[in-house]
């Protein structure tokens, strides 16, 4: 699925990266609420008027901020978040520029409600390349 521009995260995928983390990293449950899922994964019409890099940011950043808060996993919402925000910005060819300790803190900290989603969005904006690998930004 498509808009524009942006490669985006489908339900399909996401469920699959969901099971290659359990897998990897073990969980009890693989149970999933689908309706906050799908939710997770409905964007802010806000974001249409971005720039291209912004609006894949903030996708980026609304993807997993959605996870941690919705929680539509029954094990593995913190680790989804994150690979979901980091999964979306390869799949659009923006770089990621943070390191697993400042990620595992920011997870923890938005998980734990000690940060706002404006704080966590402006995160996601630092850490982001604002050109794709192999193709010049527009906007």
């Amino acid at each position: 699925m498509s808009r524009a521009g942006l490669k985006l995260l489908s339900m399909a995928g996401v469920l699959a990266i969901h099971k290659h983390l359990l897998g990897r990293y073990g969980g009890p449950s693989s149970e999933v609420d689908l309706a906050k899922l799908e939710l997770a994964l409905v964007p802010s019409e806000a974001m249409v008027r971005d720039p291209h890099w912004k609006r894949c940011a903030r996708r980026a950043a609304h993807y997993g901020w959605r996870i941690l808060k919705d929680r539509p996993f029954r094990e593995g919402n913190s680790p989804m978040a994150l690979a979901a925000l980091v999964t979306f910005l390869e799949m659009n060819r923006f770089p990621w520029h943070s390191s697993q300790v400042e990620e595992t803190v920011m997870v923890e900290e938005a998980a734990a409600g000690r940060i706002t989603e404006a704080e966590w969005e402006a995160w996601v904006l630092g850490k982001m390349g604002k050109q794709r690998r192999g193709v010049a930004a527009s906007n």
